[in-house]
């Protein structure tokens, strides 16, 4: 680890070289580097994962950033080797849009462009990190939270299941390190992925929560 202070802020670096790309991660001492990477992003807040720009993402990078995720890590996508590419392709437009079809599952993460080799972009990576970080720290007042759900559910009813449709009780912000928020609802069985995705989509627009995954806790209301 690499401990520092970047505009009076500690930060550590945690290095995740452990975690390759090549098939030959089936041998014992790959596998073990990859387990070690894995253990290592378990201890960080935000996971910056680096992709090749001139090789363009690989299924071990879509992997990585789903683990990210589903660990409730921020995330902070890395194109490096810019360097390499055509002109046309260093503009951030040209990797939102090359990027978004196969990171669907992260539309929300950051994607910083940078080269290691000419450390163009370099410094943008630190401030990237550290603005998620602030956003996984967000706070989503009661009051503010139920009246962006309940004008999302009043804009876009439930799919009705069996007659059922679901209805929110109320809701509120867990005490998790990654942003949760628990839904009382009539039934927790009513929650269509679909609709999952509507109200989380509801909540960023409100509050953020960029680079930082979403988790939506259903409770029965009592």
């Amino acid at each position: 680890d690499t401990e520092l202070v970047f505009d009076g802020v500690p930060v550590v670096l945690i290095d995740t070289a452990g975690i390759r790309r090549k098939s030959s991660s089936r041998d014992r001492l790959e596998r073990y580097s990859l387990l070690r990477g894995i253990h290592a992003m378990e201890r960080a807040d935000v996971v910056l994962l680096v992709i090749d720009a001139s090789a363009g993402v690989l299924a071990q990078d879509q992997h990585v950033a789903g683990y990210a995720l589903e660990a409730g890590k921020g995330l902070v996508i890395v194109v490096n080797k810019i360097d390499l590419v055509e002109p046309a392709q260093r503009k951030p437009a040209h990797w939102r849009k090359a990027l978004a079809p196969e990171f669907k599952f992260a539309t929300f993460a950051p994607v910083v462009q940078v080269s290691a080799k000419t450390r163009e972009g370099i410094g943008t990576l630190l401030p990237a990190a550290l603005e998620v970080v602030g956003q996984r720290r967000i706070k989503m007042p009661p009051n503010e939270l139920n009246r962006v759900l309940r004008e999302a559910f009043l804009e876009h009813p439930a799919p009705s299941y069996k007659g059922r449709r679901l209805k929110l009780n109320y809701a509120t912000q867990a005490s998790d390190e990654a942003p949760t928020v628990v839904l009382f609802v009539n039934d927790t069985e009513l929650l269509h992925f679909s609709y999952r995705r509507y109200l989380e989509k509801k909540i960023r627009e409100r509050f953020g929560l960029v680079g930082n995954p979403l988790k939506l806790v259903l409770r029965a209301a009592k």
